[in-house]
């Protein structure tokens, strides 16, 4: 090392760029600095000084019946000492851990422990535990809570099981759908006594939402319903030559039927399953929790306004919807017909009656308020995860359209009954 050290400080390349440098010779004090280099070098050279602290090591000591297991330096997972069952001894009372020279801790040596833990444990060999770091020390506490028993999948159950079942869930879903229906309608008294100044700047992003925006497709599914119904009506009506009441088949199937009841269909789909993905999310989110917390209603916050603006806001889609398939059914019927589009627009206004529009809106109001409803309640009724989001979503749209027509055939009873 001596000579290595001297060769490369006496070396003419060495004199010749420190002569050029300082303009010196370099002096035979500075021998040691060099040394204490070339001793750097070499050890580089041949390992590395962190591989050299960082081996993991094991040492076990027996002591009569007891077993001493002492871990040292850096456990990573490409060099832990994993089969230490073989280093120690057969016929022992005790096993003493100790962890005082361990330099750091991750996860080899957290495995380590546990299994060191549970062979000790199968042989109901007792584990005492010296020097732990802090971090593991932590861990284990918690290990010792936590309950060691798996989870036992439920027991299958057979078909009289499954319909009890449903029969609770049916009572169950009564019973939070009055509380929500009877919490909305305390709301709705209490916002139609006080008349809150907020009401309409809350209203108005959500009459956007289920008005305006649903425009375009309430306009093309309703010129499409009042094509069919004029296609089929006139192809009919053409052998008997009276092709021109498809006018009147059309304005009266429209205004109050498949007006009020394809908007309602369309909004369940459209505006239901938002609301109740909107509603969902939060829920999720914990953002409900958080409301409650800051002691804001959730129905007088979150309910009211969707609800209010989807009951005002499908009385005047509806009209729009009669409007535009009453013009989809001259536009089908015109080729067919001997008259003109005067004569269509005179049937069809001999065919209709104040209370056949009235109706039909009366209809749209109400379905307004069972899709709202139902989406709002079915967003407030979700799971915390993003599949039961999926889930009430899908449920929304579904008691929606069952519920809109449910309400239709009611209402189709009552008028046939009362004459209307």
């Amino acid at each position: 090392m001596v000579r290595l050290a001297r060769a490369i400080f006496y070396s003419p390349e060495i004199i010749r760029k420190n002569s050029i440098s300082n303009g010196k010779i370099p002096s035979p004090n500075s021998l040691p600095k060099i040394l204490g280099i070339v001793f750097l070098i070499y050890v580089a050279n041949l390992k590395p000084v962190n591989e050299i602290l960082s081996t993991p090591t094991l040492r076990v000591r027996a002591d009569a019946q007891t077993v001493f297991v002492e871990c040292a330096g850096t456990w990573d997972i490409a060099q832990s000492p994993w089969n230490f069952q073989e280093k120690i001894p057969q016929n022992i009372k005790k096993i003493v851990l100790d962890a005082a020279e361990i330099q750091s801790v991750s996860s080899p040596f957290l495995l380590f422990f546990s299994r060191l833990k549970s062979w000790a444990a199968q042989r109901t060999i007792p584990l005492e535990i010296k020097n732990l770091p802090e971090s593991v020390e932590k861990i284990f506490r918690l290990s010792q809570i936590a309950p060691t028993t798996h989870r036992q999948l439920p027991p299958k159950y057979g078909f009289f099981y499954g319909v009890g079942q449903w029969i609770i869930d049916c009572c169950s879903g009564v019973k939070h759908g009055a509380r929500f229906f009877a919490d909305t309608l305390a709301e709705l008294v209490g916002i139609v006594v006080k008349c809150p100044r907020n009401l309409g700047k809350n209203l108005l992003p959500f009459i956007q939402q289920t008005g305006v925006n649903a425009l375009p497709i309430v306009a093309l599914i309703s010129a499409l319903v009042g094509l069919i119904i004029a296609f089929i009506s006139v192809v009919q009506l053409e052998r008997f030559g009276a092709s021109i009441y498809v006018a009147d088949l059309v304005s009266l199937a429209m205004t109050r039927e498949m007006g009020c009841l394809m908007t309602g269909v369309i909004m369940a789909g459209r505006t239901g399953a938002a609301f109740a993905a909107s509603i969902g999310s939060m829920q999720a989110n914990e953002e409900l929790d958080a409301l409650q917390t800051f002691g804001i209603n959730r129905i007088h916050y979150l309910v009211l306004p969707r609800l209010i603006a989807l009951a005002l806001m499908m009385p005047l889609l509806c009209m729009f919807a009669d409007l535009i398939g009453i013009a989809g059914g001259m536009l089908s019927a015109l080729p067919f017909t001997k008259g003109g589009p005067l004569q269509y627009l005179v049937q069809t206004k001999k065919a209709l009656a104040v209370t056949d529009v009235l109706i039909g809106l009366v209809k749209s109001a109400v379905f307004g308020i069972i899709i709202g409803g139902i989406g709002c309640y079915r967003g407030m009724r979700c799971g915390r995860n993003a599949a039961a989001v999926g889930e009430a979503t899908t449920s929304a749209v579904v008691q929606g359209i069952t519920w809109i027509i449910i309400a239709d055939a009611i209402f189709s009873v009552l008028c046939t009954t009362w004459g209307i």
